[in-house]
C-alpha cells in the first residue's frame, strides 16, 4: 500500500487486515521501490497523487522490476483521461472516495485476473 497521507495508509491497512490481508505500507515511490525490490507482493495499491513521485511515474519505475506484481491505483481525480492514463500502467484504477469492501472486491478480482494466490 503506498499513499503519502499517514491516516490513509493506517485505515486501509486496518480494513484490509479486517479482510485477511496482509499490508506492507509505504510513504512515498521511493520507499515503495526499495520494498519491492527487496521482497515478495502479490499486489501494489498505489495512490496518484504523492510525491515527491506520483503513482504514475511510481508505477513506471516499480514497473522495471523484475517480478513486478499487479498495480491497482487509487485517486480522487476523477477524469477519463487520468484513468486511461492510469491504466496503461495498472490493471485497475478505483476514484476516491470508494468503500473498503470494493477496494476488496477489485483486489481480490486483480489477483484472479493475474494467477496470483487466493490466499494474499
Amino acid at each position: 500500500m503506498v499513499d503519502d497521507e499517514r491516516q490513509i495508509l493506517e485505515l486501509l491497512e486496518l480494513s484490509l487486515g479486517q479482510h485477511g490481508f496482509t499490508v506492507t505500507p509505504a510513504g512515498s515511490g521511493p520507499q515503495a521501490l526499495k520494498l519491492l525490490q527487496t521482497g515478495c507482493f502479490d499486489l501494489v495499491v498505489l495512490d496518484v497523487l504523492m510525491s515527491p513521485w506520483d503513482g504514475f511515474e511510481t508505477a513506471r519505475r516499480l514497473r522495471l522490476v523484475p517480478g513486478c506484481p499487479p498495480i491497482i491505483f487509487l485517486s480522487g481525480v476523477s477524469g477519463a483521461l487520468q484513468q486511461q492514463r492510469g491504466l496503461t500502467l495498472a490493471a485497475a484504477y478505483l476514484t476516491k472516495p470508494f468503500r473498503p469492501s470494493q477496494l476488496v472486491e477489485v483486489i481480490w478480482r486483480v489477483l484472479r485476473e493475474s494467477g496470483r494466490p487466493e490466499d494474499a
